[in-house]
């Protein structure tokens, strides 16, 4: 059984969660439509993509996630892997159980996300020097068998009462041990990527700041990367917009 399946089904079993017709939800949420995705319509809506569209409801009550199927073969090849809600939300309990803070997933289908709106937080694209302190929560994630998929600024916050928070976990994955020596790679070459585009910086800069961050990174696991290799990541993600 792979580490989703497993998470799932420990959610179930526990109470946590309670699974019925291809749907997860929380226990004691709801009720919601036959068709959740329906509470975008008259909302808010944040994004509006091929391949997502996102936002809140009326009431701003939930944040609301729908998958678009996106044509016969996508939807043939989607229908034989986890969905991504259902990957979000094992990503989530994870998360959590590691002591790091996510929104709570209330509602879970094939095309449909629904999680808790978060309040008083503020992201690190507002606050880029809490960026180096990341480092710590990437380790600690990682270090827990949990790959974010997109560890950037954007998707990363500071909660009222101080703590760190991820949301944006459709990328996610997760392993029975630590992240894999590749994975570590790519996500801590996005997160240094992610705080030079907040801030101006030469590139004598970018040479510091990266290997600042790879030796934060290593002191904590043990897992020491290649100056150049990873300067030449970073320089270019950091030159995408």
């Amino acid at each position: 059984m792979n580490e989703t399946a497993h998470t799932l089904r420990r959610a179930c079993a526990d109470g946590s969660y309670e699974y019925s017709g291809g749907v997860y939800l929380r226990s004691g949420c709801g009720p919601f439509p036959a068709v959740p995705e329906s509470l975008l319509s008259g909302g808010e809506l944040l994004k509006n993509s091929r391949s997502v569209v996102s936002g809140f409801d009326p009431q701003r009550r939930y944040f609301i996630k729908q998958y678009r199927k996106n044509g016969f073969w996508r939807t043939v090849k989607r229908a034989l892997q986890y969905p991504r809600a259902f990957r979000c939300l094992a990503a989530a309990l994870r998360v959590v159980e590691v002591g790091v803070e996510t929104p709570t997933v209330l509602l879970a289908s094939r095309y449909c996300l629904i999680t808790e709106i978060l309040s008083g937080e503020r992201f690190l694209t507002e606050c880029p020097e809490e960026a180096r302190r990341a480092v710590m929560l990437l380790a600690k994630l990682h270090e827990n068998g949990i790959r974010h998929g997109d560890f950037n600024l954007r998707n990363l916050y500071l909660s009222a009462e101080g703590k760190f928070g991820v949301i944006d976990l459709d990328g996610s994955r997760l392993y029975a041990g630590p992240v894999p020596k590749r994975g570590r790679f790519l996500e801590l070459a996005r997160l240094i990527s992610s705080y030079l585009k907040s801030i101006p910086y030469t590139p004598e800069d970018a040479v510091r700041i990266t290997a600042d961050f790879a030796s934060d990174y290593g002191k904590i696991t043990g897992c020491l990367f290649s100056g150049r290799a990873l300067l030449r990541r970073v320089r270019d993600l950091a030159a995408r917009r």
